[in-house]
């Protein structure tokens, strides 16, 4: 059985998702070649799938993970003060009648409007619980904010500039390795993963810094 098939409203919360994300994207004119409006789709692709992961191993609600993960990034696109925090308010607004709409109980939307709004500042403008869906859906945007495609746009505004790249890389790496450290996700799945693509960045940024060591003439 597929995730649709046992939560048939994730079709449409799929659907809206989507629509929203570029619609929004063509109504504020606000495409750049890579992270446009497909590019956030994509990414949100990919938070759910790690959503579903981590909410299966860390026993959360996995329809209301998925839901909260496909919605996360829905009002991207829209106008707002600081897109960077207020992408999720903005969406846990928009989504609330739509979310009631298709069927979910006051607990669900509520969990899922939570998820949404406070996995871009870390915290919400009203008294809410910390629910495990919203650290899960938190996790699951920053696993794949560090992933191999992030890996590679770290690379590209400097790809002719090997110098400029790894003195870039140089400092990426220190911070990659500060956030290993510290452990800095919400649940350990979430850690587990997100690990899992610290080291596969450090490696690689480590791998461009040494070849631009060896782009010299050997002595």
């Amino acid at each position: 059985m597929s995730m649709l098939t046992d939560y048939p409203r994730l079709q449409e919360v799929a659907r809206y998702a989507e629509e929203h994300i570029h619609t929004s994207a063509v109504q504020a004119n606000d495409q750049p070649s890579h992270v446009g409006p497909d590019y956030r789709w994509q990414h949100t692709l990919r938070v759910t799938q790690y959503g579903v992961k981590i909410a299966k191993a860390e026993g959360a609600n996995v329809e209301w993970v998925t839901a909260a993960c496909l919605l996360h990034d829905s009002e991207w696109f829209s106008e707002m003060h600081n897109k960077e925090i207020d992408h999720g308010y903005v969406a846990a607004r928009e989504i609330r009648p739509f979310l009631e709409q298709i069927g979910y109980s006051p607990e669900a939307v509520d969990n899922i409007c939570y998820s949404v709004a406070v996995h871009s500042a870390g915290k919400v403008w009203y008294e809410h619980e910390h629910t495990l869906e919203a650290m899960i859906v938190s996790d699951a945007d920053n696993v794949d904010r560090f992933g191999a495609l992030r890996t590679v746009f770290w690379c590209m505004d400097e790809v002719n500039d090997l110098a400029a790249l790894a003195n870039k890389l140089e400092k990426r790496v220190k911070r990659l390795v500060d956030y290993r450290e510290r452990q800095i996700m919400e649940t350990a799945t979430g850690n587990q993963m997100f690990n899992q693509q610290l080291d596969r960045q450090i490696d690689f940024f480590k791998r461009l810094i040494a070849e631009h060591a060896l782009t010299r003439l050997p002595e």
